[in-house]
């Protein structure tokens, strides 16, 4: 039987830095668009234009708020999912379990809320246009 998992703290963290911009720009939008609290937002507003937050998808700091959250998900799911397969001639086992890591689930379940709140942004903002 062969199993697959990856095991690294050091790989967490990483992918919880890249997740926390994305949790930044949306709770300084939130705090200015949302509640009224312009300061944190325009505070990082010249710093976030030099970095190209205004621009197009490209390499900027758009890449990073959209692929960010995903790349945490990928680097954090893998390190608590365990997959185990056996071969043989009459079946094909393939077991999936999901291993009791705390940390390493906690940025991936915070990777997945940042993915919903970007995504369901998206729909209503674009729902909006379309209906203009």
């Amino acid at each position: 039987m062969r199993t697959s998992t990856f095991k690294n703290d050091g790989l967490t963290a990483a992918a919880l830095l890249l997740a926390l911009p994305t949790a930044y720009f949306i709770l300084i939008s939130v705090l200015k668009y949302g509640l009224g609290i312009g300061g944190p937002f325009d505070a990082a507003q010249p710093t976030l234009e030099s970095w190209g937050i205004k621009e197009t998808l490209g390499w900027n700091i758009n890449l990073l708020i959209l692929f960010g959250p995903v790349l945490a998900f990928l680097f954090t799911i893998f390190q608590v999912l365990k997959i185990e397969w056996h071969f043989t001639k009459e079946e094909f086992l393939l077991h999936f379990t999901v291993q009791k890591k705390w940390f390493p689930l906690l940025v991936a379940a915070f990777s997945i809320g940042l993915l919903a709140i970007l995504t369901f942004y998206f729909l209503v903002e674009n729902y909006q246009h379309y209906q203009e």
